[in-house]
């Protein structure tokens, strides 16, 4: 049995959170760089980070592509920075296909950092559309933006379960503390 003092260490210990960044080019790095640095800064506290950098010219080197593609499969958070416009070359799309196949039902979160196509504010490329569907494919969250929250994914103790599941959220709270509709009035 744990004891408290115990089991309070064991909540307090930081995560250890994978992220992969995948990014076309100079620009699209930059925008990655400035996600991670708010991402890092916003749970520092809480997560022990492992970030690996990646181009997409580099998946073209069979060595790197299996490596990328080993670390997306295990990846808490996969990060696409790119341009909008066009849609992603056949040698990042196989990459992707590659993980998904190897990831199987692992939890994680997608985030695509595409620089916005000028003038066409309501419009989705295909990139975007792309990713969208690969996120959900892989049963991952969608991000667009550093997340408010980043919870371990999969608690690795039967006290970790037990602590998340006594845990009210702020979603969970709204809910259960919502006002029912007033009747309708029948006529």
């Amino acid at each position: 049995m744990i004891c408290t003092h115990e089991r309070a260490e064991l909540l307090e210990a930081k995560s250890a959170l994978s992220v992969v960044v995948m990014y076309e080019d100079a620009a699209a790095r930059e925008r990655a760089v400035t996600f991670c640095d708010q991402l890092v800064s916003r749970f520092w506290t809480k997560c022990d980070f492992d970030v690996s950098w990646w181009p997409f010219a580099l998946l073209d080197q069979a060595m790197a592509a299996k490596e990328a593609t080993e670390r997306a499969a295990q990846a808490d958070l996969i990060v696409f920075a790119a341009t909008a416009e066009g849609d992603f070359p056949i040698n990042v799309k196989a990459w992707v296909e590659a993980w998904l196949k190897q990831r199987g039902d692992r939890e994680g979160k997608l985030a695509s950092l595409l620089e916005p196509i000028a003038g066409a504010e309501d419009r989705e490329g295909q990139k975007h559309h792309y990713l969208r569907e690969v996120a959900h494919h892989g049963a991952m969250d969608y991000l667009t933006q550093v997340p408010p929250g980043m919870s371990r994914l999969i608690p690795d103790s039967l006290e970790a379960y037990t602590e998340r599941a006594d845990q009210v959220t702020s979603l969970l709270d709204d809910i259960l503390h919502q006002q029912p509709p007033p009747p309708h009035l029948v006529p």
